[in-house]
């Protein structure tokens, strides 16, 4: 395992795809200070690293999948196999790799947003440092839930179209808001918008900016349990049906 590790590990992250997926969210959050230097001196950096977190599950869909999809493509999954590491090893490694790779993108974000942007706009007289860090840890939960997703998406379809229905997934489980004009059920409504992971990065920035603003039906509580939940089905389910393909 330690081996699989150490060479996933050096094939994601010394690849300028990763590099350039983690430096597109700092740049994004440059030209948001720059803007908001510009047009309001006033502002601080508060509420920042939960400004443009809707954009990670497209970032992980492409820099995960499509580093799981090239095992693929250039044999790399069955030449594991073939050296003797069992499919569960694989799977793992290529989660623990996909997860940390998570862990440091959202990370170097948010030290951009605190420290770059604490430099040049500051905090205001009302930042609550143990707020703040626990709205990160929040925003980490619906990050990891997709990061398991595009994992297991990607393990099972195999080569491209795993990336591609990787990166469409964050677009459908949105979209799937509609299926409440259809099911009109209180009990159906509460766990659908506390559950899925689309709606928690909208609920993580209402509550970062104001916890009044969440909905009523909106439980801040039951992100990182529905984290863990879905963390945990997507991974057993994975490697079981991981161990079970023909891989071609």
């Amino acid at each position: 395992m330690i081996k699989l590790l150490s060479v996933d590990f050096r094939r994601c992250y010394k690849t300028k795809r990763f590099v350039i997926g983690t430096l597109i969210p700092v740049c994004i959050i440059l030209l948001i200070i720059y803007i908001a230097l510009t047009h309001d001196k006033d502002g601080h950096v508060d509420n920042l690293p939960f400004t443009v977190i809707s954009f990670f599950p497209s970032i992980i869909a492409i820099i995960g999948g499509l580093y799981i999809s090239q095992d693929y493509t250039n044999n790399t999954i069955r030449n594991k196999i073939i050296f003797g590491h069992s499919r569960t090893k694989i799977y793992m490694s290529n989660w623990i790799t996909s997860m940390l790779g998570t862990v440091i993108l959202y990370g170097v974000y948010i030290f951009a947003c605190y420290g770059i942007g604490g430099i040049a706009m500051g905090f205001s007289s009302s930042f609550d440092a143990a707020f703040s860090f626990k709205c990160i840890l929040l925003a980490y939960c619906p990050m990891l839930s997709y990061t398991a997703l595009t994992v297991l998406v990607c393990m099972i379809c195999q080569k491209t179209r795993g990336t591609v229905l990787s990166f469409m997934l964050y677009y459908i489980m949105g979209m799937s808001s509609i299926l409440e004009y259809f099911i009109d059920n209180e009990t159906f409504s509460k766990i659908f918008n506390n559950c899925n992971p689309a709606i928690q990065f909208d609920s993580v920035q209402y509550y970062a900016v104001d916890p009044s603003m969440l909905g009523d039906n909106i439980e801040i509580s039951w992100i990182p349990i529905s984290t863990a939940v879905i963390i945990l089905l997507s991974t057993l389910g994975g490697i079981a049906i991981f161990n079970k393909q023909d891989i071609k």
